[in-house]
This record gives C-alpha cells, structure tokens and sequence, in this order.
C-alpha cells in the first residue's frame, strides 16, 4: 500500500476536521520538495523533478495530478484515488480548476507563520485568479494532523523515550556530584550521549550542559569550563526510539542557593506550572506562552525572555505541529489532540546566570498529560 492509503486514520480525521470547519476540499501543491505534506501523503511514489498537486475533499476519491512522465505507478492502484496525467502547465491548471472549481471553501498550504507557508506566493495569486470565487483559508492546521498528530503507538513510544531520558537525566546528575571540581561540560555532554548509545537512542546535536553564566545562553555548546563547587548546572537533553523526548533540568553544587537563583526559579517554575494547566485540545497555541509570558513579566523578568515557551515534538525534535509562541513567530494554529509539546519557560541573565524548566505534555481529547516527571525545586549536588 501507498502511504496514501496506509494513513487513512489520518485523512479520517483530516475530513472530520474539514468538515467541522466549513473547507470543502484540501489544495496541497508541491515543486521538488517546497511543502513536505505531498512526500509523506505520497511516500516514494511523490514525482520528484516536477510539479504536482493533491485534492482531498470530503467524501470524492483523491485527486492527484501529475506530469505524465512521472509516477506511472500511481495510476489504477487504488479506486479511492483519482490521478490525472498532464503534459503541459495548461493541462495541469486546467486539471485544478477542474476539479476544484465546484467548491466554495478551499484550503491551501499559505500562511503568515514560516513554518507553514509553504505554497508559493505565484502559485497563489495563480490559483485566486483561476478560482475567483472560492474562499481559500490556511491549511496549517491540516498539515499539522498529517505530521505531528500522532499514533497510539507514537505516544508510547514518546512516554518510553521521556522516561528514560528523565533516568538519564538524573545520572547525569549524579555523575557530576561524584567528580564536582574535577570535570567539565564537556564531559558530561560525552556521558549523555554515551548513555544514549548504550540504550539505543536516538538524538541530534550535542546536549545542552551549561554551568553558571554559561546558562545564559538558551543554544549553548558544552566547553571545557570545569564545573566547580557552589555553581548552578543546567542540563538539556532529547533523544527518541521513535518520537521525541526533551527535557531540561537545574542543580547547583551546593547547599545554600542563593537567593536571586532561587527567585528566578520560583518564577519560571510558577510560569512552567501556569502554562502547563492553560494547556486543553482545540485552543490556540500561543494562550499557553502568552499566560507564562505574563508570569515571568509580572515577576520583573521581562527583558530577561529569550524564547517562546514551547514547541511542537514529533519524529522531529522541533515538530511541524503548532508550537506554543506568541513571541518569536506567533501562532494561529490550534493545539491538537494527540499532538506534544515541550514546556520550557526561561529568564536568562547575560553574565550571571540562566533558569529553564522544561517538561513534555500530550494534549489529549479532553485535557493534557504531562509525560516527563516535572522538576519542582533545583537539585543540590
């Protein structure tokens, strides 16, 4: 079987969702890659060197249209697809207008967000001109069930990984409270990835371990600074079987934090706590960061926000699914049932110090579920 027909859960639910919302059809346009959404629908039998268009309505069979030089194999392989050939770029738009000029409400892959705007501004104006009297809306939230809704499966993959990252987590930990005074950053990013090998995970890039002013900065990359006595350890970890986990953790190496440590943490912990309980099926993803945002603003830590409160986790460590920002690309899409997000609020002081908490949470049909087990006050070492 095709992907196509493989996923059929999903387009159940993409049509639902369709149908809910008022969109007559789906316009999924791709050109050697531009939108994503036609290689996962399409799998290996995508036309790779030319252009080609999907249209998933309610209750028609799938259309798709395609050069004719390309993908001979899509033809007669199922009756719930429609595939068109065409030669030339008129065949091909008059294929789409076609077939698409029956409906009212038509969604395509256009958006103000970067991470969803991925139909060519030509293509567009092309497809309004054609198509004057359909309304066309974003499909972002469609795209978002082909690739970051997840399976049954993939969520219990995602709660496997989140645990044991959390075990990992806390060795980490351990190992620096053994050796404080005698070992680096550096050594401890060799530790995780190594634990991670051991355990066949899965991860990208190296692990975020950042001691005192390092944790200033939210994309650091371990040295070999020495992790002393008395210092605040900030440790980011992901890694996945399947899905993501990602998680970030505070200790200090010592027993008497001090007090402008403690009072960032407490804020960022309050924000972390808030966003989490804001967290619901179908609600725009920017409420969450905008209620820690408000948190953190209230506690005096304004100018010390660097990033959005969350984002989207799948396959990928940053998903295609909606993130929770309001602040670097604001967002119009809709947190999703059996979608998951990270939860990571921060203040980060240049020079001093940097504080970040951050959990997994799965939103469910009714509510949320907090897969990796929270941090709730910073380790003493």
């Amino acid at each position: 079987m095709i992907p196509l027909l493989e996923i059929e859960e999903k387009l159940k639910q993409v049509r639902a969702f369709m149908k809910q919302s008022g969109i007559d059809a789906w316009l999924i346009y791709d050109f050697r890659g531009c939108d994503p959404t036609g290689k996962t629908l399409l799998g290996t039998l995508a036309p790779h060197s030319r252009q080609y268009a999907v249209i998933i309505a309610n209750d028609n069979p799938i259309i798709i249209i395609k050069p004719r030089i390309e993908s001979h194999r899509l033809v007669g392989l199922s009756p719930n697809l429609l595939v068109i050939n065409c030669r030339t770029q008129i065949e091909f738009q008059q294929a789409v207008e076609q077939h698409a000029s029956s409906y009212s409400r038509i969604a395509a892959n256009f958006s103000t967000n970067p991470q969803t705007d991925t139909l060519p501004a030509g293509r567009l104006a092309l497809l309004r001109s054609s198509l004057p009297n359909a309304e066309w809306v974003s499909g972002e939230n469609l795209m978002q069930i082909i690739h970051s809704v997840l399976t049954k499966s993939q969520l219990t993959s995602q709660e496997r990984a989140a645990r044991m990252c959390t075990r990992i987590m806390e060795e980490a930990f351990a190992f620096i409270a053994e050796q404080i005074g005698n070992i680096r950053e550096c050594d401890v990013a060799k530790y995780i990835l190594g634990r991670f090998q051991e355990e066949k995970l899965e991860t990208v890039n190296t692990p975020i371990v950042a001691v005192q002013s390092n944790s200033a900065n939210p994309h650091y990359t371990p040295s070999e600074a020495k992790i002393r006595k008395n210092q605040l350890v900030l440790i980011d970890l992901w890694a996945k079987w399947e899905v993501f986990a990602d998680i970030t953790w505070m200790g200090y190496t010592g027993r008497n934090i001090p007090t402008e440590i403690k009072d960032a943490w407490d804020a960022v912990l309050l924000a972390r706590k808030t966003a989490t309980k804001a967290i619901k099926p179908n609600i725009p993803s920017r409420l969450p960061d905008e209620k820690a945002r408000e948190i953190l603003t209230s506690a005096g830590y304004e100018d010390a926000i660097m990033h959005r409160t969350g984002h989207s986790i799948d396959t990928e460590l940053h998903g295609k699914g909606a993130n929770l920002d309001s602040y670097e690309m604001p967002e119009t899409r809709l947190l999703l049932p059996n979608s998951v997000v990270s939860v990571e609020p921060g203040v980060y002081l240049p020079q001093r110090f940097g504080i970040r908490s951050e959990i997994d949470v799965a939103i469910t049909q009714n509510s949320r579920k907090i897969t990796t087990p929270p941090q709730e006050t910073i380790l003493c070492l």
